[in-house]
């Protein structure tokens, strides 16, 4: 008989899966074996427990870290013979880590909500610059 997969939450497991995260696996891998919860299982545990939730949002947080560590080793270990395999590893490491954690990790500063002007505020601006040009 095979065994079954978890399907209801418990703290042991959500404590590994987010240890596990946290030191760069990915979900898809933690996963994989049956005495582990299913990916969708994971996904559902998140909807449905607002502190592991938390926990795993604060463990993905740490996963980019962990991948950028390991892009830089990939890197200060790669050679003549394997650059242009490391190369692909760590545009792959990028982008994710760009994904997980794009205020850190991404190309482009992300805007704050807040910070961002209104319409109105960009048109206030706008003919205050045009009162002063005609001022002199």
């Amino acid at each position: 008989m095979m065994a079954e997969r978890p399907t209801h939450f418990g703290e042991a497991l959500a404590a590994e899966i987010c240890r596990r995260l946290a030191d760069g696996e990915l979900l898809c891998d933690i996963c994989r074996p049956t005495r582990m919860p299913s990916r969708d299982t994971v996904r559902r545990w998140q909807g449905e427990n607002a502190e592991f939730r938390s926990q795993y949002a604060a463990a993905r947080d740490r996963q980019a870290d962990a991948l950028a560590e390991e892009a830089v080793h990939i890197a200060r270990n790669a050679d003549v013979d394997t650059v242009t395999v490391c190369r692909l590893q760590i545009d792959t490491i990028k982008w994710l880590t760009a994904k997980i954690a794009p205020r850190r990790y991404g190309e482009k500063a992300v805007p704050d909500a807040a910070a961002k002007p209104s319409i109105g505020d960009a048109i206030e601006k706008g003919r205050e610059r045009v009162r002063r040009l005609r001022q002199g």
